[in-house]
């Protein structure tokens, strides 16, 4: 079996936002007949006195994410942590950065984590949708899920750069082929945002990703019901920017928004 490496962009991490910073590494899946990648990221916010890391990536990828915040925190105590659900990529770095970072605080709907990772229950708070945290001159909004694959999967937004945290919700994978001998995503990719991209992102890497992370959307045909929602939510919160988990930071949502809802409609089919 041929072995998977998580690689870091060259062109991350990167500000995509006043006061958020985009992580990320890229995990090459092999399927028959090509090779895509997803992404699995995660979001450093940082105010004047505070910062708050957005979901912790995967155990694999924990040296790059260590010298990243090393570089970006430059001798500060990172703060909070907000896994937006307790699965792998989400959590799976929980017990290290306690250990990093004895005093930060653990937010979220973080019920059963202290079965997973029993050493870090004095740093578990619970959080509920419309809390604040206040990090200095900005704040970090936690907002109930539109789109859950687990019932503590929560949402979180930064009003102050309308950026909307959206965890498994637009996850898809990314740039499925070239028109070559070499069937893997074009240089750079991993580090742009949708706006960025040369092509628009696929309706069927689209559904790849939904029918994987959201299960559930192979049995629920209710894709206009669950977009209209989240359409609503962008409005009502003033969203400029989705920063989704598994997928390239999202600046043109209204662009995307139809082709996630067709790739959720795709995955029922299957």
């Amino acid at each position: 079996m041929e072995q998977l490496v998580e690689t870091m962009s060259s062109d991350l991490p990167r500000t995509v936002a006043t006061g958020v910073t985009w992580m990320s590494s890229c995990l090459p899946f092999h399927l028959e007949d090509r090779v895509i990648h997803g992404h699995n990221s995660t979001y450093l916010v940082q105010g004047e006195h505070s910062s708050i890391l957005v979901d912790t990536g995967n155990p694999s990828s924990w040296d790059i994410i260590s010298r990243t915040l090393d570089d970006l925190l430059d001798g500060r105590q990172l703060t909070y942590v907000f896994p937006t659900h307790p699965e792998l990529p989400h959590t799976g770095n929980l017990p290290r950065l306690v250990q990093k970072y004895p005093e930060v605080q653990i937010v979220g709907d973080i019920r059963d984590y202290h079965l997973f990772y029993p050493q870090i229950v004095p740093n578990l708070h619970a959080r509920v949708p419309g809390d604040r945290i206040d990090l200095g001159g900005c704040e970090f909004v936690v907002v109930e899920a539109m789109i859950r694959d687990l019932p503590n999967t929560q949402w979180g937004f930064v009003p102050e750069s309308g950026v909307l945290f959206t965890a498994d919700g637009f996850c898809y994978m990314h740039r499925p082929e070239l028109d070559d001998e070499d069937p893997v995503h074009l240089p750079g990719e991993c580090g742009l945002t949708t706006g960025e991209l040369a092509v628009p992102i696929a309706v069927e890497n689209a559904a790849f990703f939904t029918g994987s992370a959201l299960y559930w959307a192979r049995f629920a045909n209710d894709a206009d019901h669950v977009y209209d929602r989240v359409l609503r939510l962008v409005d009502e919160l003033g969203v400029s920017s989705v920063a989704p988990t598994h997928g390239n930071f999202i600046t043109n949502i209204l662009e995307v928004e139809p082709i996630i809802r067709a790739g959720h409609k795709q995955a029922y089919r299957y």
